[in-house]
């Protein structure tokens, strides 16, 4: 009988699949985007897929792991920020919009990374963020179905920046919330 308990890396194994699938979609939207679209769209599609898949798996099974809580969030701003970055060397006048979602990703991952170190706690994933992926992907598809020019992609991409700008302060609050929780806690004890 196989060991179960090794059934709880599947959701990791699909966030690392997912880092991998950046690269893998750069080269296939540089070599297909001007040929056919639908090859890196696919490659997209996938790591939606995968993403969808790896937070199921994790809910249902209780295969939720402090790795996980870091490579499930990685993996898909890995996703979104190339993507980002691929659609503005196609459409120049993106550059504004991807900087702008590349600076606050970075913000993200470096207050993670304090807030990791300093008191030791993963901030889960709420569902304003889990909206805030799906929007990303829809406008995405949108864009890459319907090749839009620079004016119409900016606005399509709008709504997904704004979310992404609420989930920046909604995942503030709740490191503030959660270090204020815990500072009372450790007064409690002394």
């Amino acid at each position: 009988m196989k060991d179960k308990s090794k059934l709880k890396y599947i959701p990791n194994i699909l966030s690392g699949i997912r880092i991998l699938l950046v690269p893998a979609f750069i080269y296939l939207f540089f070599e297909y985007y001007d040929k056919q679209i639908y090859v890196p769209l696919c490659a997209f599609l996938f790591a939606g897929a995968t993403d969808v898949a790896d937070g199921y798996l994790a809910r249902r099974n209780g295969w939720i792991t402090n790795l996980g809580k870091l490579l499930d969030p990685l993996a898909d701003k890995l996703m979104q920020c190339s993507v980002l970055i691929c659609f503005a060397v196609k459409i120049p006048v993106l550059w504004w919009l991807a900087g702008m979602f590349v600076l606050k990703e970075l913000f993200m991952i470096c207050g993670a990374l304090i807030v990791l170190k300093k008191i030791k706690v993963t901030v889960k994933s709420h569902w304003y963020g889990k909206i805030t992926t799906a929007v990303f992907y829809a406008v995405a598809v949108l864009v890459f179905v319907f090749g839009m020019d620079g004016r119409t992609a900016i606005a399509v991409f709008m709504p997904a920046l704004v979310l992404e700008m609420f989930c920046m302060v909604m995942y503030i609050f709740d490191t503030l919330r959660i270090s204020a929780d815990l500072k009372k806690k450790e007064s409690e004890r002394i």
